[in-house]
């Protein structure tokens, strides 16, 4: 039987904050919701909710003093053009790592968001393993401040809390999913082709990404993975891990599934537009994630497949679909 447990989730009002505290609390977990945005009125029942910033001193306080079993951290600034500088730094290193003490301090499992953007390019078209960060002979490393941003939270947590913290940096994929809207541009792009599919009856997509590939995970799936991070006895050894599928789709397939989808909605033909790459210096033409360290250390963990992907995407364009035409 799963324990009952405390958990405070932040940046509860975003994308995989919604969908995470939803998991939690159908889990039968207590939930405290943190967020700078108002309460999502659909989950106003699933937590309890409060507005404010996740380094609160205040809140931090709490969580020193034991007040929470597990801290599930997504908030933080997820815009891949956000310059570098101080805001960028406390908002995604800096405050994470007080947020971390406190953890320590309160005995609190400590989860948070990292990303796989921190290692930029990727020199061979293979799933890359969380240990090949730094290694220029398989990637680039960070191709903008976000991503480095990121990189840094993840090099001081192994650096700080090699011990005496029980803690978790999950470095997601491409995660798309139902609620997504809030994102605009930041929306996984899986996401943005299959509304503008439904939406529009075309697509608009780099002419330089066709034969570019990426890792796609539903939101459910990262979701139910940090359930299961948060409550497994023992623990999953502190490690920053990989949080993706190991499959790499191609913007090529995308476009055939949209025109496929858009053609059996609509019995018309599905419009591509190429347009120039105005980013290609900090643009991931490939990403995927090596799954072995997590498959090691979460053995039961819900992995997705490619069937499984390719079928949430269709939910998602029919859903789409449903929303134009309704």
């Amino acid at each position: 039987m799963t324990r009952i447990s405390r958990v405070l989730v932040t940046g509860a009002a975003g994308f995989i904050g919604r969908h995470t505290v939803t998991a939690f609390h159908h889990a039968g977990h207590k939930v405290t919701a943190v967020d700078l945005r108002p309460t999502p009125t659909h989950l106003a029942g699933a937590a309890r909710w409060r507005r404010g910033d996740f380094a609160d001193p205040a809140l931090l306080a709490e969580i020193a003093a034991g007040r929470f079993t597990t801290v599930v951290h997504q908030a933080g600034n997820s815009d891949t053009r956000a310059p570098a500088g101080p805001d960028l730094d406390e908002t995604n290193t800096l405050g994470p790592l007080r947020l971390a003490n406190a953890c320590r301090i309160g005995g609190a499992r400590l989860i948070y968001a990292s990303s796989h953007s921190v290692y930029g390019t990727l020199h061979h078209r293979t799933p890359i393993a969380e240990n090949a960060d730094t290694d220029p002979s398989c990637c680039s490393g960070p191709l903008n401040p976000y991503a480095a941003s990121k990189l840094a939270l993840d090099q001081q947590m192994r650096t700080r809390h090699a011990t005496g913290l029980d803690w978790i940096g999950l470095r997601y994929t491409n995660v798309f999913g139902p609620d997504e809207t809030d994102k605009g541009p930041m929306a996984s792009i899986l996401s943005q082709l299959l509304r503008q599919a439904a939406n529009t009856g075309r697509i608009r997509v780099f002419d330089d990404s066709l034969t570019a590939a990426r890792d796609y995970i539903p939101v459910e799936t990262v979701a139910t993975t940090i359930v299961q991070l948060a409550t497994t006895r023992p623990s999953v050894p502190a490690a920053v891990y990989n949080l993706g599928t190991g499959i790499a789709v191609s913007f090529a397939d995308i476009a055939q599934r949209c025109a496929r989808l858009h053609r059996e909605a609509t019995g018309y033909t599905l419009h591509l537009e190429l347009v120039p790459n105005p980013v290609t210096a900090a643009y991931q033409y490939f990403t995927c994630a090596d799954m072995a360290m997590l498959d090691k250390a979460l053995p039961s963990r819900p992995a997705a497949s490619a069937a499984s992907v390719e079928a949430r995407a269709a939910e998602l364009f029919g859903s789409f679909h449903n929303d134009a035409s309704g």
